[in-house]
């Protein structure tokens, strides 16, 4: 069915016909595919915005190809990404590994400032399929498979697993569990090993990951001290698999923060995994490592700013479900889909309107050039299918969202808890050492 057959059933009056049965139709099994160039930000620093943008195309185009190669479709690029479609889902996965191969080999004659990198996603799902597009459920989970994915790492969802694990075609390995909309709903992840080495990239275990443990080793965690102020840092053993943080009561405790509440918040571990909470409505910072789907409600710190974020969800999965533009959305409503509101008592309003907004000092989308904490590419927001996501652009103090509820911790995260920055160090020790 052509676009004019698709636009043509949503455009018709409710009265006339059942748009949702009509739309059903179009509806059939297809593998999504999304990839995301890292590395892209510091380039464009580095060489200027006329190389990086020849860098990002000539990358995408290549891509592509070996898109095409394999029987699929690039479907759109979104700036530094490639989304592609599939009808052969093992074929996806064989383009994922020669993607991987084809970054791998050309960074070989590259010195280390030029090389780059790609995460790559995959989901196999039904979607509603048009002749040059796909919306649904099947692209908002690639796309949030692919922004779990560490550089140089293929994911995969348990349904494309499930269709081709058993024709022992690709290494396949379990790395974990990732959230669609809440806890109650989390789905298993899998690694494509693509290496002939058979090393593996590593899950970024922020927190949308819950690792699989492993039973055959344990782990150690303690909190390592970020001090400015030139005296050592202190360090925090865990004396149990649940401590607190707090002023004078806790198990570990800083009497001279003068910020800080007592207790103020609960680190456990469980499975291997560290996950912070905060208590008594204190506030429990942690900074992005990898990208961080945005919900309603967010609070997010840039450089000395902070902000929450506002999404209309409804409006949101009717821009999905139709592909419509997110400024086409937001003129009919007259109110952004998506904006940022600053907590200072200007509250100002910045909206993402275009898919993609940047933060920073000098070079970004908004700026802050008398925020001497944010640096001048500091963190950028965009938008796939039914989300929006955060993530840092390489800055020096990071990007940071508040803790809401139990939130599972990434290792080398840094909390930032009343007056103090606490780095998570994640020790792996063998069943029979730590006996």
């Amino acid at each position: 069915m052509s676009n004019e057959d698709v636009t043509h059933i949503l455009n018709r009056p409710t009265g006339q016909l059942d748009r949702k049965a009509e739309l059903e139709k179009l509806r059939r099994n297809i593998t999504v595919l999304f990839t995301d160039l890292k590395g892209s930000t510091s380039y464009f620093e580095k060489f200027g915005d006329a190389a990086g943008l020849l860098m990002v195309h000539r990358c995408n185009s290549m891509l592509g190809k070996i898109v095409e190669s394999h029987g699929g479709r690039v479907i759109k690029t979104i700036g530094d990404a490639v989304m592609a479609a599939f009808d052969d889902h093992a074929e996806a996965i064989a383009a994922a590994i020669e993607m991987q191969e084809f970054i791998t080999a050309d960074n070989a004659a590259k010195p280390e400032g030029q090389r780059i990198s790609i995460r790559i996603g995959i989901n196999y799902g039904l979607g509603l399929v048009k002749s040059n597009d796909v919306y649904g459920d099947v692209v908002n989970v690639a796309s949030r498979v692919e922004s779990a994915a560490a550089p140089e790492q293929i994911l995969i969802s348990d349904t494309l697993y499930n269709e081709v694990a058993a024709s022992g075609r690709f290494r396949l390995r379990p790395r974990g569990k990732f959230a669609l909309k809440g806890k109650a709903d989390e789905r298993d992840l899998y690694e494509v090993e693509w290496k002939k080495d058979g090393v593996s990239a590593g899950v970024i275990a922020h927190s949308m990951i819950v690792p699989v443990p492993d039973f055959a080793n344990r782990v150690k965690f303690k909190l390592r001290q970020i001090r400015i102020d030139g005296q050592p840092p202190r360090e925090f053993d865990f004396v149990s698999d649940s401590v607190t943080i707090g002023s004078t009561q806790g198990d570990f405790t800083f009497p001279n923060d003068a910020t800080m509440r007592s207790p103020h918040a609960r680190l456990t571990i469980e499975s291997g995994q560290l996950f912070v909470e905060p208590l008594e409505c204190a506030a429990a910072f942690f900074n992005l490592i990898g990208p961080y789907r945005l919900q309603h409600g967010d609070i997010v710190k840039i450089g000395s700013q902070t902000f929450e974020f506002h999404v209309n969800t409804a409006a949101l999965e009717m821009a999905s479900l139709t592909g419509s533009g997110l400024a086409e959305i937001s003129k009919m409503l007259k109110n952004p889909v998506a904006e940022f509101i600053s907590t200072a008592p200007d509250q100002k309003h910045y909206s993402v309107l275009d898919g993609q907004a940047t933060w920073g000092r000098t070079k970004a989308t908004y700026t802050f050039p008398g925020d001497g904490t944010m640096s001048r590419s500091h963190a950028k927001v965009y938008h796939r299918g039914e989300d929006f996501f955060i993530e840092d652009t390489g800055s020096t103090n990071g990007t940071f969202v508040m803790a809401k509820e139990k939130t599972p911790l990434p290792e080398g995260a840094i909390l930032a808890i009343a007056g103090q920055r606490l780095k998570v160090v994640r020790e792996q020790l063998a069943a029979n050492a730590a006996k």
